[in-house]
This record gives structure tokens, C-alpha cells and sequence, in this order.
């Protein structure tokens, strides 16, 4: 009788405090929902100035939808493949829901690097079209506008916003500050320092920027050098990605059932996952110990 009355007491007391924490989740359900969605309304709002910044208008809708249907579909990949029963489903999910949250920050940021490396790669042209124009006599503004013309996006878009900057009265100085912090690079803090300096001091400016124009080509010309020495770690990057693909593919096509135990199995899945996610965490290590900056 006793026991019973234990027992008794015991299970009362469990669901007592699963009912207690059941309804303090309840309760902090609505301020959690409003917490999460005004992070991810701060987040949209980040990508949608990073992209105005680099000058791509999308419609924000579009990128709205982006964001809502990365975690979704990568949400429902994850748990469908790992999936095979209840808690093996939550651990999909979650990785699908993290993976799918991030990958719109990391595309918009991938896209801002190439954007930035596209626009040093041109440095080197500007200052020539600057140089000649203020040789053959035209003014800064003027050889400005001769830039925008004749060289292609990114660097025309940038120098195109300081020229009407300046038609709106924001001063030169101001406008090339504002140029540093959008596309930040020594060549770039290079040109503007040297512009800013001449224009103050009253120096040969076409000097300078033929001193320039030397030192960029002989950076650029050390950096490929570097990267062709540090092409070995890159190479082996390469084939460490695509290794277990190649090993892969070898043993299934001479025994197709080898897999069927992993691939019927929640730990095996698991497992998959785990190794699949080590792969690119290598790769990425491989690559940042490859890189070297000049």
C-alpha cells in the first residue's frame, strides 16, 4: 500500500512539473517569437544594405522569400535523410534550420569579396586613365568622369557615386572617405591618400600616381607569385574534396548494397552527415592555412 501510494505521489509530482514548465513555455512562447523575428528582420535589413552597397537593387520581397525557404527546404532535406525516427528527425531538422539560415549571409558575402577583388584588380587601369587625363590637362573631376566611361563595373559605380556626391556639395574628402570604408584596400587607401595630399599640398600629382601605378603592378606581381607557391595546399584541397566522392563512387559501382546498412540506418546517416560536414570543415582549414597575404 505504501509503494502505491509512493508511486502515486512520485507520478504526480512529474507531471506537476512537466504541467509547470509546459505552461511557462506557453507563456514565453509569444516574447521568444518576437525576440527571433526582429533578429531575422535586423538580419534582412543587413543584407538588404550590403547588397545597395554593391549596388544590386533586388526586390526585397525576393530576398524575404530567400530567407524563408533556405531553412524550409534544408529543413526537410536534413530530416528526410537522416530521419528514421523521432529524435533522429529533430537532428536533421536542426541541421537543415541552421545550415538554411546562414547560407543567404554567406552567399551575400561571397558575393561582396569578388565584388571588392574584382575592384582592386582595376585599380591599377584607373590610375593610368587618371594619370593621362591630368597629363593632357583636364582636371580631378574631369579625368573622374573619363574613368567612369571608359572602365566597366565595379570601379565605374564608385567613383560614378563621388562624382555625384560632389555635384550634391559633399566635399572630395568626405566622398573618398566614404569610398575606403565601402572597398577597403591598400591600393585603394594608396590612391586616395596620394589625391588627397597633392591636392592639398600642390604636388606633382601625375608623379605620384606613376609611382603608384608601379608599386600596384609590383604587389600584384608578388602576390601571383605567392599564390603559385601556395597553389600546392589549394591543389590538395581540391583533391581531398573530391576523394571520398571518387571512393565513393569506385566501391558503389563494384558493390551497389554496401552502402544499404548506413543508408538504412539512423546512425549510419549520422554518421554520413558527421563525415560530410568534416570534409568541408577540412577543406575550409586547408584553405585558410594556404592563404597568404602580401
Amino acid at each position: 500500500m505504501a509503494d502505491t501510494i509512493l508511486k502515486i505521489m512520485i507520478f504526480g509530482l512529474v507531471v506537476g512539473t512537466i504541467s509547470i514548465i509546459y505552461i511557462q513555455l506557453y507563456q514565453s512562447a509569444p516574447a521568444a517569437l518576437r525576440v527571433f523575428a526582429a533578429w531575422w528582420g535586423r538580419k534582412i535589413d543587413e543584407q538588404k544594405g550590403h547588397l545597395k552597397e554593391m549596388m544590386m537593387f533586388i526586390d526585397p520581397k525576393r530576398l524575404v522569400l530567400l530567407n524563408i525557404i533556405s531553412p524550409i527546404v534544408l529543413t526537410l532535406v536534413f530530416a528526410g535523410f537522416i530521419g528514421i525516427n523521432f529524435g533522429s528527425y529533430v537532428l536533421g531538422g536542426l541541421i537543415g534550420l541552421i545550415l538554411g539560415m546562414l547560407i543567404p549571409s554567406i552567399m551575400i558575402k561571397r558575393i561582396i569579396i569578388m565584388r571588392r577583388k574584382k575592384f582592386n584588380s582595376q585599380i591599377s587601369d584607373g590610375l593610368m586613365i587618371l594619370s593621362s587625363c591630368l597629363k593632357g590637362g583636364l582636371s580631378l573631376l574631369q579625368a573622374i568622369e573619363a574613368l567612369v566611361e571608359e572602365l566597366p563595373a565595379p570601379i565605374s559605380q564608385e567613383f560614378g557615386i563621388i562624382l555625384r556626391e560632389n555635384k550634391m556639395g559633399m566635399p572630395l574628402e568626405e566622398s573618398f572617405g566614404s569610398l575606403n570604408k565601402r572597398m577597403p584596400s591598400e591600393e585603394l587607401n594608396l590612391l586616395t591618400t596620394a589625391i588627397l595630399v597633392a591636392r592639398e599640398t600642390g604636388g606633382d600629382i601625375t608623379q605620384l600616381f606613376s609611382t603608384l601605378i608601379n608599386s600596384i603592378r609590383a604587389k600584384i606581381k608578388i602576390s601571383d607569385n605567392v599564390k603559385t607557391l601556395s597553389m600546392q595546399g589549394k591543389i590538395q584541397g581540391v583533391v581531398m574534396s573530391f576523394l571520398p566522392i571518387v571512393f565513393t563512387i569506385m566501391v558503389y559501382s563494384f558493390n551497389p548494397r554496401y552502402f544499404d546498412i548506413m543508408l538504412s540506418n539512423s546512425l549510419g546517416r549520422i554518421l554520413l552527415v558527421y563525415a560530410l560536414i568534416s570534409e568541408v570543415v577540412g577543406v575550409f582549414l586547408i584553405r585558410v592555412f594556404s592563404r597568404v597575404n602580401v
